[in-house]
């Protein structure tokens, strides 16, 4: 039996996402003892104590459903953020409502518009969706090239996508810039800014979108506890938008979608904002150590705002992932993002990860410059 025959075809075209090598797998393949992950823009801290507390103390009730509603994190949120619960749809990580927006709002012959490279999740929502993906080139600067984008907005867009700070750049959209797009904007076309890596924002001039939602309600704001909270693991996420919006979102979201654990780990989380504190200025030092002496080296370094760098090796990256694969030391190549940007996206990890990962990087370059 031809399956294929049997699917959509749009489901054809859709590139399957591409996560970070696992270091399990690593492990297997090359028989390597001692191995560093920086491919996956993850916490390399494990959760708090706290956290492991309330995840050993839930494991008591698995036998029992979450509670749908998510009220403790719900209220949680709402008191953290300073916005009504009813703005509050928490999701499988973000992603989840990606998935949901795409699918609720998309109609056939309309489209959703995005910058490439960014989150490749946009590209496959898109390609599920009844509707056409337009995704639009970053400028020189590997920002988002909003004038461009906004060029492809016509009367059968439904959703715009923004990745503020984008990920695998680390570049962001400043303030004015952004909220002079969404002004720009038709009224009913809904724009998603997604700011996974908002926590470890650092500039001065980053938008702070919560307080545009009362002037724009066709705005949607995500956020996730996948990285500077340590759940990637749990699959936390959450967007906060109209409340009318969130209603229509939520007859689309599956049940108990955000499982017990989940929960209660992202509600202790919230609370340890000291924490949270020191994590956000480690990685600070890590990737200005990451940016200065990368750029020693003769990589070009974009300026990033999140946990991660994107450097352009004086060398071929796809040639290069594979020699730091051998090296015990796994980052994400650009070419897993269905580009032929000759970059490579690395994660900051702890003190001595980066430290390895550049000597990795220098042996590297010595290597090919004596080849």
């Amino acid at each position: 039996m031809n399956f294929e025959t049997l699917a959509r075809q749009e489901i054809l075209q859709v590139r399957p996402y591409v996560p970070g090598k696992p270091v399990e797998e690593l492990q297997r393949e090359r028989g390597l003892e001692t191995i560093i992950k920086l491919a996956s823009n993850e916490n390399p801290h494990p959760p708090s104590e706290s956290v492991l507390a309330v995840l050993a103390h839930g494991c008591r009730e698995l036998n029992r459903y979450p509670d749908d509603s998510a009220y403790h994190l719900h209220r949680a949120l709402a008191g953290q953020l300073g916005v009504d619960e009813a703005r509050i749809i928490i999701g499988n990580g973000s992603v989840e409502i990606l998935y949901l927006l795409a699918q609720i709002f998309v109609r056939p012959g309309e489209n959703l518009v995005y910058a490439t490279p960014s989150f490749v999740v946009y590209d496959i929502v898109a390609r599920l969706s009844p509707g056409e993906g337009r995704p639009v080139p970053c400028d020189a600067e590997f920002r988002h090239d909003l004038g461009a984008m906004l060029a492809r907005v016509d009367a059968r867009t439904k959703l715009v996508f923004v990745c503020n700070p984008n990920n695998p750049t680390g570049t962001y959209t400043r303030a004015g810039e952004l909220r002079d797009f969404v002004r720009a904007l038709p009224k009913d076309v809904l724009v998603v800014v997604d700011e996974a890596y908002y926590e470890y924002v650092e500039a001065e001039d980053y938008p702070q979108t919560l307080e545009w939602l009362d002037a724009h309600p066709n705005l949607i704001v995500l956020r996730t506890f996948s990285k500077i909270h340590s759940l990637a693991g749990l699959r936390v996420g959450y967007g906060i938008c109209h409340p009318e919006l969130r209603a229509l979102l939520e007859r689309g979201r599956p049940p108990f979608n955000v499982n017990s654990l989940s929960q209660a780990a992202a509600v202790t989380s919230l609370g340890e904002s000291a924490r949270l504190c020191g994590i956000r200025e480690e990685n600070s030092r890590g990737r200005a150590l990451l940016e200065r002496e990368l750029a020693a080296m003769g990589c070009r370094v974009l300026p990033s705002q999140t946990n991660f760098v994107m450097a352009f090796l004086p060398m071929d990256a796809a040639l290069a992932y594979e020699r730091l694969l051998a090296k015990g030391v796994i980052v994400r190549p650009m070419g897993s993002f269905g580009t032929d940007m000759n970059a490579v996206r690395i994660s900051v990890g702890l003190e001595a990860e980066n430290r390895r990962l550049l000597a990795a990087v220098s042996d590297l370059l010595q290597e090919s410059r004596t080849a």
